[in-house]
């Protein structure tokens, strides 16, 4: 017979990308937000509002 497994509801609230890429991959990189934001093709306030967890990625950005 084959068995299941149910999904359990998770406890804690997912992490928003924004937050790994402020806390992980931008100080990894050393590279300033603006220069960041230019090599990505989009502007500095979009990178930001994504940063401080506001809006999300966008499909572009994350590729």
């Amino acid at each position: 017979m084959a068995e299941y497994i149910t999904k359990r509801p998770l406890k804690r609230t997912p992490i928003h990308p924004g937050e790994i890429l402020r806390e992980d991959i931008l100080p990894a990189l050393g590279l300033s937000v603006s220069e960041i934001a230019r090599r990505l093709g989009v502007s500095r306030q979009q990178l930001h509002r994504v940063l401080a967890c506001t809006h999300p990625i966008t499909t572009e950005m994350a590729l």
